[in-house]
């Protein structure tokens, strides 16, 4: 997840805080499969209509020719179970293009073409994506629906669990009962002191509400455990200039902006250091 991705689920999240209110970017949903039966051995249809996607959410040519050939090569198969491993090939190919809600259908669809994959937190971990897009309340709703469903299936022995619990706890945070996630995710915090994610997100969360002081703590705690964590350099830094310290804040920039590697991330930290320097 880029900076500037992490930056809005971090607005959306504080908005709901605040207010309870949903003010979310276009979402990003491109041929959705239709619902598929566990009985038929046909390939998956997928819907027709296209939305527009933004010009920053379509995949490069690359990936549109992966998606393609995946498509293509399936087209040949009837058996389920083969159809299962192309599915998810394809979802995988999906969310590398940011189409979020495709994602997580196809890892849907391959799961239920052959319910011996246990894809519940790739499923939903591509819709908890797709909320930063969704277009209109009811889609947040019903998506973070979708998401607490799959994820609360996710079983106690995958090393993702406690990820996957504190998405489902994010979900709540942004809904018109945001404090039911956010105790949520201290629980999970406090059963789970060394996990990246869980910590992280209660950072972006601290720095929301304007605990600043807190936030440098918790990005703190994040980089010692994963010191390349080039979004916790982003919000640490941010952290930093919040709370009077601009030297400390130019220094972890500075640090933040020599790892990352995306070009979105290159730009959020430039746009920072001309603030700091």
């Amino acid at each position: 997840m880029t900076v500037r991705r992490n930056l809005i689920l971090g607005f959306i999240f504080s908005s709901a805080v605040a207010s309870g209110l949903f003010f979310l970017p276009k979402s990003v949903v491109s041929n959705k499969p239709a619902e598929v039966s566990s009985k038929t051995t046909s390939k998956p249809e997928e819907n027709q209509g296209k939305e527009s996607l933004p010009e920053l959410h379509k995949p490069d040519a690359a990936t549109e020719k992966e998606i393609s050939e995946i498509r293509n090569s399936m087209s040949g198969k009837s058996v389920e179970r083969d159809l299962a491993v192309s599915g998810e090939k394809l979802a995988k190919a999906f969310l590398k293009g940011k189409q979020y809600d495709s994602a997580g259908a196809w890892f849907e669809n391959s799961m239920k073409m052959d319910p011996s994959r246990h894809l519940e937190f790739e499923a939903g971990s591509a819709y908890f994506e797709a909320l930063a897009f969704s277009t209109s309340p009811s889609k947040l709703e019903a998506t973070g629906d979708k998401v607490r469903k799959l994820l609360s299936t996710v079983d106690r022995k995958n090393p993702k669990y406690a990820e996957a619990q504190a998405k489902a706890a994010m979900t709540w945070v942004n809904s018109p009962t945001p404090m039911k996630g956010i105790l949520k995710l201290r629980e999970i915090a406090s059963e789970n002191p060394d996990n990246v994610y869980v910590a992280y997100q209660l950072g972006v969360l601290s720095f929301q509400s304007g605990q600043y002081e807190k936030a440098v703590d918790r990005f703190r705690k994040v980089l010692s455990l994963e010191s390349e964590n080039v979004n916790s350099w982003f919000y640490l830094s941010s952290s930093l200039l919040q709370a009077g310290k601009k030297k400390e804040a130019l220094e972890a920039a500075r640090a933040g902006y020599r790892l990352a590697k995306e070009d979105d991330s290159k730009a959020s930290f430039e746009e920072l250091l001309k603030q700091l320097e």
